[in-house]
């Protein structure tokens, strides 16, 4: 599966598990979303900074106190998942 195939569906399955759960906090959930749109499906930057800033905003939201335990382990899932993706990028030259 090509890199931005795999970013798009991460990016579908982290809409679903996180920001259309209504047991998670709504500033979780629209953190997540902004994090999705501003950061990891923006094309205009490099893929590396794409997925670290993503991983940024949802390390931010594993700390929040009220975010339900199941959602929590979604997303350090997630973060796995998206170091994965960019791992390989960089082990194929950035390509």
């Amino acid at each position: 599966m090509a890199t931005e195939e795999t970013i798009n569906s991460l990016s579908q399955e982290i809409r679903q598990a996180i920001t259309e759960d209504s047991s998670v906090p709504r500033n979780v959930r629209s953190n997540v979303s902004g994090a999705l749109e501003t950061y990891l499906l923006n094309k205009g930057d490099e893929l590396d900074l794409r997925i670290y800033s993503t991983i940024s905003i949802l390390e931010e939201q594993i700390n929040d106190t009220n975010i339900p335990s199941h959602a929590r382990t979604r997303l350090f899932e997630f973060i796995r998942d998206l170091e994965g993706v960019v791992r390989k990028w960089e082990t194929n030259g950035g390509a």
